[in-house]
């Protein structure tokens, strides 16, 4: 046994001393003295009885001191007994959730690993392509159960960022961190690296891997080219992780509402780690998949997940001003080039209005009746499209202010400010994407105010909304703040540039839930932020929610727009690799060395409390004798 000051065990010598006073010491003895003729002889021999040596010590006081004198230099000595630090029950566990983690028994080995390494007050946190905390500061058994309920996702994984996050983290000092992973996609530093940086902030860090080689065939990539007649061509890049060649079955099936159903396999050979590009032309609007039949270790990387938007044929009402000049407006220009669309431009409503699938109001002059506009309040609210144009008629007209209650905006006034410039705000950064609006002056304009989850999808700077839109039961109304009127009175130029057609064209297929292709398909791992609560239909589940992560492969229904998300990940399908990093040497030996402690300080108390304890009874002893 070490001890803090072996020095100390030198106190031990004066048991010695005590054993010979307890050996020399005289007994008392009782002499009967019968007459005093016998004092002298008495006397005697009690006087040779002190030189004679005791063979046997049986006072109890003789005990107490010796195993005083003994606890008094052990505890000088200061015994060093290997203790856990009491900092070291707070653990972090990093277990890797990502895509390579769903090959059989990696996942489970995982959870193993970090049930056996829960203590005291335990956090944990996912690995995906993002670190996800998922508790904090739970017990084991609440930790336990939260442990063997993860799944692996099909996201890339990021070891590193959620070391450095936990690194970062003021509130796990002193704290033991387990990563836990099959490291198959590691973009950070050595792994020794984060060890000392995570020393430099008195956290202990230990890595665990898990998994063992697994064959893999993977879609690692793919992308759509337009062909320009309505259909795509899709590329995507195949490859073997095995040592071996191997021959695959890939198949197309796409679903469209336009068209039937249809089917393409291609046979393909790959050589071992082979790899290889496939084309597939005339994919049609929709949804298709690209599918290797043949079973592996690792699914989610085996199906290619395709989603063209559906731009169906739709008729379009603009109700507008008697006057014959306006059929020749801007706006209904505009409209009329958009491909697939119906425009029919009428000063009253029709009869069979609920044929259109939007309507357009642009009155400048002439406002619509009441009962018109009751009917297509409720016509909006039925789930069609309702677009307002923001002008004179629609502020200075009582009967127009009926509008004003399923508007996404408050209009307060007309203001006049030839100062003002018109940009995107929001999501309408990215839906107008590559417009410009530089060459756009405003002269005259409506003072409005965004009401509660309405969307700004553009902005008067500094003035309000020029374009706002927002749900209205299963319908949408979007109000648009540029009034088209041309000439002498125009309220802007805006009409009269070239990029005024492509800005309908982008606003009406956000309103139809038509997306850029680039929208339509995206990577795993990535979120989208909403200006407010969507109806999501994820793969597995369906939510509201202001957010979505793309964590699984599959389709995702929302805001009327079909999502195609994909792995596309080469490192996670990479599933053949072993001692992906070198976890040996400095990393191995950092447990016992900075968990553990020697400490005198615990055995030490004890042993006090020992010896005032025998002090106190020899007190009792010695007083009971009245030595004292």
């Amino acid at each position: 046994m070490d001890y803090e000051f072996s020095p100390g065990l030198a106190a031990l010598a004066g048991i010695i001393p005590l054993i010979i006073v307890y050996l020399l010491k005289p007994r008392p003895k009782q002499v009967i003295l019968p007459s005093l003729m016998f004092v002298r002889k008495i006397g005697r021999e009690a006087f040779d009885s002190r030189r004679k040596i005791s063979k046997k010590i049986t006072d109890p006081l003789f005990f107490l001191q010796l195993f005083a004198l003994i606890l008094m230099a052990i505890a000088i000595a200061g015994p060093l007994l290997e203790n856990i630090k009491e900092d070291s029950e707070k653990v972090v566990v990093i277990i890797d959730s990502s895509a390579s983690m769903a090959v059989p028994d990696r996942i489970s080995d995982a959870k193993s690993i970090a049930i056996e390494s829960l203590g005291k007050e335990n956090t944990v946190i996912a690995a995906e392509s993002m670190p996800v905390v998922l508790a904090k500061a739970i017990e084991a058994a609440d930790a336990e159960e939260l442990i063997n309920s993860l799944e692996a996702r099909d996201t890339p994984g990021n070891i590193p960022e959620a070391v450095l996050t936990v690194i970062n983290d003021e509130g796990n000092r002193k704290a033991k961190v387990v990563v836990i992973s099959d490291f198959e996609n590691w973009a950070g530093r050595a792994p020794e690296t984060y060890i000392k940086i995570a020393r430099a902030k008195n956290l202990e860090l230990e890595f665990r891997q898990v998994g063992r080689a697994a064959g893999n065939c993977a879609i690692i990539g793919g992308y759509l080219k337009d062909r320009n007649d309505g259909t795509y061509e899709y590329t995507c890049t195949v490859k073997n992780f095995n040592n071996e060649s191997v021959k695959l079955d890939i198949r197309l099936e796409s679903k469209s509402g336009l068209l039937s159903t249809q089917k393409i396999s291609k046979p393909v050979s790959l050589g071992k780690f082979g790899t290889q590009q496939i084309k597939f032309s005339s994919i049609p609007q929709g949804t298709s998949t690209v599918e290797i039949l043949n079973k592996d270790a690792l699914p989610c990387d085996n199906i290619a997940w395709i989603s063209i938007p559906e731009i169906k044929p739709r008729q379009m009402l603009i109700l507008t001003d008697p006057d014959p000049a306006t059929g020749k407006s801007p706006l209904i220009t505009a409209l009329s080039l958009m491909p697939g669309l119906t425009v029919d431009v009428q000063h009253e409503l029709p009869v069979d209005f609920a044929k259109y699938d939007d309507i357009v109001i642009a009155c400048e002059y002439e406002p619509l009746p009441v009962s018109t506009i009751k009917e297509i309040t409720a016509y909006a609210k039925s789930g069609k499209a309702l677009i307002v144009i923001g002008n004179g008629c629609l502020y200075n007209s009582s009967e127009m202010h009926e509008l004003y209650p399923i508007l996404p905006v408050e209009i307060s006034s007309i203001k006049e400010d030839a100062s003002r410039t018109f940009e995107t705000a929001g999501s309408g950064t990215q839906i107008f994407e590559g417009i410009s609006f530089s060459e756009v002056y405003i002269r005259k304009y409506l003072a409005a105010v965004p009401r509660e989850n309405a969307s700004v999808l553009a902005e008067f700077k500094g003035a309000g909304p020029a374009v706002s839109t927002w749900k209205l039961d299963n319908g949408t109304v979007a109000y648009v703040g540029i009034s088209d009127t041309a000439g002498n009175e125009a309220w802007n130029n805006f009409p009269t540039v070239p990029t005024y057609p492509v800005f309908w064209a982008k606003l009406l297929k956000y309103l139809w839930g038509i997306g850029d292709i680039s929208e339509t398909n995206v990577n795993t791992g990535r979120y989208q932020a909403f200006d407010r609560n969507v109806r999501i239909e994820i793969p597995g589940e369906t939510i509201s929610s202001k957010f979505v992560y793309y964590d699984k492969c599959g389709l995702y229904n929302l805001n009327q727009k079909t999502v195609a998300a994909n792995l596309y990940d080469s490192t996670e399908s990479n599933t053949f690799t072993e001692n992906r990093l070198n976890l040996t040497g400095e990393s191995e030996g950092v447990q016992k060395e900075d968990l553990y402690t020697k400490s005198p300080d615990k055995f030490r108390k004890y042993l006090i409390y020992a010896l005032l304890l025998l002090l106190i009874l020899e007190n009792v002893i010695m007083f009971r004798r009245k030595i004292i």
